[in-house]
């Protein structure tokens, strides 16, 4: 599926949704869905600074595609990750860095986080973007 096609799936996907309610729910429920990450990543090293709740995302470089895993100990964020999870993961970085995640706007997401979550969510887009633009570099 190209990263196009992920994010009208994503904004689609909330559009059935009358409330904020059960946006969330989705949320919560999309977060379930992330494969586990192994205790052992879950260190400064993967924590995304400006998160008030912990989260964690291991990128790696295979094959000219970045693979993402992450988790976090809050339901929330845990389900926003699995939406740039969704979106970046096996993306190339030149496609991330040509995609910044302006869904989360268009959904209204962005809207309903509170300030510290929206902090994490930036801090999460920041680091992303620095790292396929590393990875693009080499």
């Amino acid at each position: 599926m190209l990263i196009h096609e992920k994010i009208n799936k994503i904004k689609e996907d909330f559009s059935f949704f009358d409330n904020w309610e059960d946006k969330y729910q989705y949320l919560i429920d999309l977060g379930k869905k992330l494969p586990d990450l192994e205790d052992n990543y879950k260190t400064e090293e993967y924590r995304v600074q400006g998160c008030t709740s912990n989260l964690w995302m291991v990128p790696k470089f295979i094959d000219g595609k970045i693979n993402l895993s992450g988790s976090s100990d809050s339901v929330i964020v845990k389900g926003l990750f699995y939406l740039v999870y969704f979106a970046y993961n096996e993306e190339t970085p030149e496609t991330i860095i040509n995609n910044p995640l302006s869904f989360f706007e268009e959904i209204g997401l962005s809207n309903h986080l509170g300030q510290s979550r929206s902090n994490g969510l930036n801090s999460l887009r920041k680091k992303i973007k620095s790292i396929a633009t590393d990875l693009s570099n080499k």
